[in-house]
C-alpha cells in the first residue's frame, strides 16, 4: 500500500547540508515487513525485517518533493534470528495469525532538516491501494498500447516496479504450456488479458530436508523438500487463452529480474510415483449402497487398488522401481525394505507397461504370496511416461 506526501524544502536546508555535511533521513520506529522509500518517483531505498527501526538517508531537491513509502505484505513472516542476520518465512497460518500485523508503528520523522525534525505522522497522508497499471488494464489486449512503452535492450539494469510486454508463439503440441518465471523476482503477470497469477522466486532454506513422514502434530518443517532450491518458477497457462501466435506477455517485475531470461516451456510428467498400503481403503468406485447393511459395510471386494495413469498421450513406458512388502523413501528415492515380494517388479511391468493407464490390487494374492508375515506390507512404485514425439520449448 503506497502512501504520499509532500515536503517543502527551502534553500536554507539546501545550505545547511552543505555546510555542516549531513544529510536527512527517514525515521520511522518500527516497521515490518517490506518498506520503499521514493522521492519524486525515484526508489531511493529499501528496507526488509519484522518490527525493525528504520534510519533511511534521503535527497531532496529544492522545492516541493513528493515522499512516498511504499509498504508491502504478501502473506506474513515469521523472522528468525541467529545472532548475525534476520531471515524471514512466508507463513498462513497459526494461533491469532490476524493480530500479528505489518506496516508501521511509532512515529514517522524526517530528521537533518535546519528547524529541527519533522514529524510526519501528524501530517495529511494520502494512500491508494493497487497500481495504475492495473486501474489501465495496459495488461489487455485492448488496452495494452495505450501505455508509453520503451524498447528494452538486453545490457539494461534490472529495476523494480517495472512493467514488461513481450509478445510469444504457443508451442505445437497438446501438453500443458507454462512460463519459466525463474529469472524474475516477485510481482504479477498476465496472458492475453489473462491473469496467471502472483509469481515470487524464493529459494528454500538449505538445511531441513530429511524423510517425510506426516504422522503425529503437524510443525511447518515436518515434510522440507527442495532444500536450497526455488521453490516454484513453472507458472501454468491455459491452453484456451491461447491463439497460435501473437500472445501477450505482460509482467509487472517489484524487485528486479531478467525478462531476457523467461521462457515458455511445454510441461508433461515424465515420472509418475504411488505408494499404497493395504491398510487403505478400497477405490470409492467399489462402495455402492448394496455394500451397507443395516448400516455397517460388507467385507465383500474390499482390497485396495493403486492407480497410475500418465498425460494424455503419454504412455507407461518402462517401471523404474516397485516393491510390495516394508519399501522405504520417496518418489525418485525410493528403495527396497528388510520385507520384498520377487515379483514386484516384473509383474507391475507386465500390468503397466505400455498402457496410459493401469490398476492393481494391493494383497499377498495379487503378489505370489505373504512375503513377510506378520507385518502391514505396501506397494511403492516409479513409473516413467514417455510421450508420443520430443517435448521442446520456445524462448521469448
Amino acid at each position: 500500500m503506497p502512501m504520499w506526501c509532500r515536503i517543502y524544502v527551502s534553500d536554507d536546508d539546501i545550505s545547511f547540508w552543505e555546510e555542516n555535511s549531513v544529510s536527512p533521513a527517514v525515521k520511522i520506529d518500527s516497521m515490518r515487513d517490506v518498506l520503499r522509500v521514493f522521492i519524486n518517483g525515484q526508489l531511493t531505498g529499501s528496507v526488509i525485517g519484522r518490527w525493525v527501526k528504520v534510519v533511511q538517508p534521503v535527497q531532496f531537491q529544492p522545492g516541493y518533493n513528493d515522499l512516498m513509502f511504499l509498504s508491502q505484505t504478501v502473506g506474513l513472516q515469521v523472522w528468525f534470528d541467529n545472532g548475525m542476520v534476520q531471515y524471514g518465512l512466508i507463513m498462513n497460518y497459526g494461533a491469532f495469525l490476524e493480530k500479528d500485523g505489518a506496516g508501521f508503528r511509532g512515529q514517522i520523522k524526517l530528521t537533518g532538516f535546519k528547524n529541527g525534525d519533522i514529524d510526519l505522522s501528524k501530517l495529511s497522508w494520502t494512500y491508494q491501494i493497487g497500481l495504475k497499471g492495473e486501474y489501465q488494464k495496459i495488461y489487455s489486449i485492448e488496452e495494452n498500447e495505450k501505455a508509453e512503452w520503451t524498447n528494452l535492450t538486453p545490457t539494461a539494469v534490472p529495476s523494480t516496479f517495472t512493467w514488461y510486454k513481450a509478445y510469444f508463439d504457443a508451442p505445437d503440441s497438446a501438453d500443458p504450456v507454462a512460463l519459466d518465471l525463474g529469472s524474475m523476482g516477485k510481482g504479477q503477470a498476465w496472458v492475453n488479458g489473462e491473469h496467471i497469477g502472483r509469481y515470487w522466486t524464493r529459494v528454500a532454506p538449505k538445511g531441513g530436508c530429511h524423510p517425510c513422514d506426516y504422522r503425529g502434530a503437524y510443525n511447518s518443517d515436518k515434510c522440507a523438500t527442495n532444500c536450497g532450491n526455488p521453490t516454484q518458477t513453472w507458472y501454468h497457462v491455459p491452453r484456451s487463452w491461447l491463439q497460435e501466435s501473437n500472445n501477450l506477455l505482460v509482467i509487472f517485475e517489484e524487485t528486479g529480474g531478467n525478462p531476457f531470461e523467461i521462457s515458455v516451456k511445454l510441461h508433461s510428467a515424465g515420472v509418475v510415483c504411488a505408494q499404497v498400503s493395504e491398510s487403505h481403503y478400497p477405490p470409492i468406485q467399489k462402495w455402492s449402497p448394496s455394500d451397507f447393511v443395516d448400516g455397517k459395510t460388507s467385507m465383500n471386494d474390499m482390497t485396495p487398488e493403486m492407480h497410475l495413469q500418465c498425460e494424455d498421450g503419454h504412455i507407461i513406458s518402462s517401471i523404474e522401481f516397485a516393491s510390495y512388502g516394508s519399501p522405504q523413501g520417496s518418489c525418485q528415492n525410493f528403495s527396497k525394505g528388510s520385507c520384498h515380494a520377487p515379483k514386484s517388479l516384473s509383474l507391475v511391468s507386465e500390468t503397466c507397461r505400455g498402457r496410459n493407464s493401469c490398476s492393481l490390487g494391493i494383497s499377498n494374492a495379487v503378489f505370489g504370496g505373504d512375503p513377510c508375515r506378520g507385518i502391514v506390507k505396501t506397494l511403492a512404485v516409479q513409473a516413467r511416461c514417455s510421450p508420443s514425439s520430443n517435448i521442446g520449448f520456445a524462448e521469448l
